[in-house]
């Protein structure tokens, strides 16, 4: 029993716990899915362990008579954990899951494995009677796939998430046959165990908000406990992509800035409406877009990407000679990829990495992969190609056309009209950029887009996006926050040397300004949302927007605490958004795949990803402490108690929005594919997180690590962890929530060089500590 409830014994088990489900994510993306469930997560010691876990917090909760201090938050999430993972045994011994597959007109009742074998029946049958893929609008991508079923003699739809609920059995839409005539239904019977583990995820969240409220909780000690901060700072250092652009000076450049349109046609140009990846989308936007894959930028020599975009297509011969193509480290021109006789040079190189499967390519063959996308862009455009402006209301796949595309499905007017109109307008705009006449035509072109487009087009929205694309919020709001974050700690130190009696006043200057920046973003995060017509948390650029709104909340949440705390949220809220606007976070607003169809996005999402500015500020934190600590000076110990206190609020309101975050994420997958959960990756490493900050919150029952110093080398360890999550499972593992492929930023490097240097902090400071206590 004194072992059985020893802190000790808990954090070795968590320890080993993060350490074990590491592992078993890296087994998976070298070998399998299977692989890791067989030799990790479904072994007989796996479970053992887990209930150790259990055990181990039942026997600490009776040694410490946890009940008698009436600590019912701590108990009530504590115990959750052991229902949760009750429920998951329930399911894994007695639940039933697996697949449906049924051609059009065909009947069934079999259960599949994932090997393919009959593993059961169900009571009843299912008729297909018709399958259904949505596409998004001239586009490939699936915006629904739907089943129209027939059970018992009644009819039933079933898609993403909407699920089909008959005899104690769900079906839920899965995947479907190549040629759109079959369905893949997932099966899953599992009533009892989905009873228990949702009721443990919802005492869980009751718990967890009690043990914040609750006035002898842990978390309320600590916050009467913190007195008002006095204190001072550190330096960072944040750095920014360089960028090479066209040398002004040079003749290509110098002749395209001479010959394209005005900026007044461009303007106009920028109205009309484009199809691009199933959405309608302004040219200004879609230029934009171009214009960053090909060649990283957001305007060459003070020509706009809409500038661009026209003198591309109408002057092809010009702008085959400017270098703007991205490659590596310079920038070239199309007619450097050409030889003498103006054939591509890396034609057959190209087919032959295409042959190699994806795994076998090095790194300089995905780097000509990605120069051939780019050169095969600039082509495209300049053959007439990839500018899909004209609606053919004849097409019953509602796809848009290009002017050099196949037109002989229009009717003989439109025909003529798309065939010629494009060639007038480069005719007048090669005569002159300023023509009067390019205004008229690009007008008759908008007339025809909504004559049409049969589609109602909504022209505020289209000026609610222009404007979007000409604020740049998020890239003006990194600038912003990085400029005050600095000057604020800069006078926080000023005011604590005594130099000004008057630097209070700018302190409360700067925290207005801060207040201002943060509307400024949240401003741009509502126009995004209203454009997009969804949340704008679908993709890795919109979460770490979101991101940095969630750090700079928090360090306003913390204002009337600690400035110092403000300054530094808001200088890592620059950081974060500096990094969405390097070139490997793609901005574009891209339509939702359909198991993103669901409030579960904005609710999950948002929840999750904003205990990362917590997590955030602790890091922070943390390095600021530990500065401090190298110091040596004893003044500045009621300050880093202080920080170290605040340290501990952070981390606890992360941890808690994490966990519940999480859990919510489980229920949203139980609800889209029949799995609460199923040890995908970033599942994995969401449950790592959460431990990792849990056994970083409880280290204090552990002599050994109560100290400031232990907590603030824990802290900023603890955000590799979330690091890993975010940004490791997309690039270097496989899954559902993978989408790098192993192309990794170069960027990303950046952040070992970051942690050697955190470790060298750790170190001195640690040296430091204990030459004081000697």
């Amino acid at each position: 029993m004194k072992i059985l409830s020893s802190p000790r014994l808990m954090v070795i088990l968590m320890l080993l716990y993060v350490l074990l489900i590491g592992v078993a994510t890296f087994v998976e993306t070298r070998y399998s899915t299977l692989t890791a469930r067989t030799y990790f997560y479904n072994s007989w010691w796996f479970m053992l362990m887990q209930l150790v876990m259990i055990a181990n917090f039942i026997a600490m909760s009776t040694k410490w008579q946890l009940w008698k201090q009436r600590k019912w938050g701590v108990l009530t999430s504590h115990y959750a954990l052991a229902l949760i993972l009750a429920g998951a045994l329930i399911t894994h011994m007695f639940g039933r899951e697996g697949i449906m597959h049924i051609r059009e007109g065909e009947t069934t009742d079999k259960i599949y494995g994932s090997a393919g074998e009959v593993i059961g029946q169900t009571p009843f049958s299912v008729t297909l009677d018709d399958f259904r893929l949505v596409r998004y609008p001239g586009s490939g991508s699936p915006s629904s796939f739907e089943s129209d079923v027939t059970i018992d003699g009644r009819h039933h739809k079933i898609f993403m998430n909407n699920i089909l609920y008959h005899s104690g059995y769900r079906l839920y839409q899965s995947s479907y046959d190549h040629d759109e005539r079959g369905t893949i239904l997932s099966v899953n019977q599992d009533a009892v165990g989905t009873f228990i583990t949702y009721l443990g995820y919802l005492l869980l969240a009751l718990g967890l908000i009690l043990a914040l409220l609750h006035k002898k909780s842990y978390f309320r000690v600590l916050l009467r406990s913190l007195s008002v901060i006095t204190l001072l700072f550190t330096v960072s250092v944040g750095s920014a992509q360089k960028r090479q652009t066209p040398a002004e000076g040079s003749l290509a450049v110098e002749y395209a800035q001479g010959s394209v349109p005005s900026n007044e046609i461009a303007t106009r140009f920028g109205k009309l409406l484009v199809q691009s990846g199933g959405r309608i989308e302004p040219v200004d936007t879609y230029s934009g877009k171009l214009l960053r894959k090909i060649s990283r930028e957001r305007g060459i020599a003070g020509m706009t990407p809409n500038q661009i975009l026209l003198g591309i297509v109408t002057k092809p011969e010009v702008w085959s000679r400017v270098p703007f193509i991205y490659n590596g480290e310079e920038l070239i021109a199309f007619v450097d990829v050409l030889d003498e006789q103006g054939v591509y040079i890396y034609g057959e190189e190209v087919e032959l990495i295409y042959q190699k499967p994806a795994s076998q390519r090095n790194k300089r063959e995905k780097e000509l992969l990605k120069l051939d996308e780019r050169v095969n862009i600039v082509h495209s455009l300049m053959s007439g190609e990839m500018l899909p402006l004209f609606p053919n209301e004849a097409d019953h796949t509602h796809r848009w056309h290009s002017p050099a595309d196949d037109l002989s499905s229009f009717a003989s007017k439109d025909s003529m009209f798309v065939s010629r109109v494009f060639i007038w307008l480069s005719t007048e705009i090669r005569k002159e950029p300023r023509s009067v006449k390019a205004l008229e035509i690009v007008g008759m072109i908008d007339t025809y887009q909504n004559a049409k487009s049969g589609i109602e087009i909504d022209k505020d929205k289209i000026e609610a996006e222009i404007l979007y694309n000409k604020l740049n919020v998020f890239r003006w709001g990194a600038f912003g926050y990085l400029g005050v974050g600095i000057l604020l700690l800069v006078v926080i130190i000023l005011s604590l040397l005594g130099r000004s009696k008057t630097l209070g006043v700018g302190v409360m200057f700067l925290i207005g300004a801060i207040v201002a920046l943060f509307l400024w973003q949240s401003f741009g995060i509502g126009l995004r949302w209203y454009v997009a017509g969804r949340a704008p948390m679908s993709n890795s650029y919109e979460t770490m927007v979101y991101v940095a709104w969630a750090t700079a909340l928090a360090g306003l949440l913390f204002v009337r605490k600690s400035k110092l705390v403000l300054a530094l949220a808001t200088f890592f809220a620059g950081v974060l958004l500096l990094v969405s606007n390097l070139n490997f976070m793609d901005p574009e607003i891209t339509p939702l795949v359909p198991v993103l169809k669901s409030y579960w996005l904005m609710v999950h999402v948002a929840i999750i990803t904003g205990s990362y500015g917590f997590f955030g500020i602790g890091f922070l934190i943390g390095v600021t402490s530990l500065a401090l600590m190298v110091t040596g000076n004893k003044r500045l110990a009621p300050q880093i108690a202080e920080l170290h206190i605040i340290n501990q609020l952070a981390l606890t309101i992360g941890l808690v929005l994490l966990t519940i975050g999480t859990f919510l994420g489980a229920v949203w997958a139980n609800e889209s594919w029949g799995r609460y959960w199923g040890w995908d990756p970033k599942e994995s490493w969401a449950l790592v997180s959460m431990v990792v900050y849990a056994l970083i919150l409880h280290a204090r029952f552990i002599p050994a690590l109560r100290s400031a110093y232990s907590f603030a080398v824990m802290s900023v360890a603890g955000l590799a962890a979330i690091l890993m999550t975010f940004f490791g499972v997309n690039y270097y593992l496989t899954g559902l929530h993978s989408y790098g492929g192993g192309s990794v930023p170069p960027l990303l490097s950046i952040i070992y060089y970051v942690y050697g240097a955190l470790a060298v902090l750790a170190v001195w400071a640690g040296i430091k500590r204990g030459a004081k206590n000697a």
